[in-house]
């Protein structure tokens, strides 16, 4: 007797190595129009994760038997669209110079530093004082 696998009993198609790269690939397949689900494992609850060598582990990602070749093909067509930067490339912008307003704090900060300072520097002298009997 041949057994008919149902097409909504859910797969595990790959184990992720953490819950956030997990939810990732659930946020992929979603843009696919593909419904993914992943749950915590035994090693996320344990707080062991990260170790793609041992799938018990990490956090598996399902999808329903009848999408298992869609989202595969879903996740080979993001890693393969997938963005390498070459930051090398990146134009960030000159550093600030020196003295500029981005690199001095605020007058009021400056003041609030030296008055601390001054504080604590008559407290130590304080405490000296008086542990040399005064």
């Amino acid at each position: 007797m041949s057994q008919i696998e149902d097409p909504n009993q859910l797969v595990t198609i790959t184990t992720a190595t953490s819950e956030f790269v997990a939810q990732i690939l659930v946020a992929i397949l979603d843009d696919a129009g593909i419904d993914a689900f992943t749950f915590g494992s035994t090693g996320t609850a344990l707080g062991v994760t990260g170790q793609s060598t041992n799938p018990r582990w990490g956090v598996p990602l399902q999808v329903r038997r009848r999408d298992v070749d869609a989202a595969k093909a879903a996740l080979q067509a993001n890693r393969r669209d997938s963005v390498d930067i070459d930051w090398d490339m990146v134009d960030v912008g000159t550093p600030a110079e020196e003295g500029s307003p981005h690199n001095t704090p605020p007058m009021a900060a400056r003041v609030a530093w030296l008055i601390a300072a001054v504080v604590m520097v008559l407290g130590l002298f304080l405490a000296i004082v008086v542990l040399a009997g005064g």
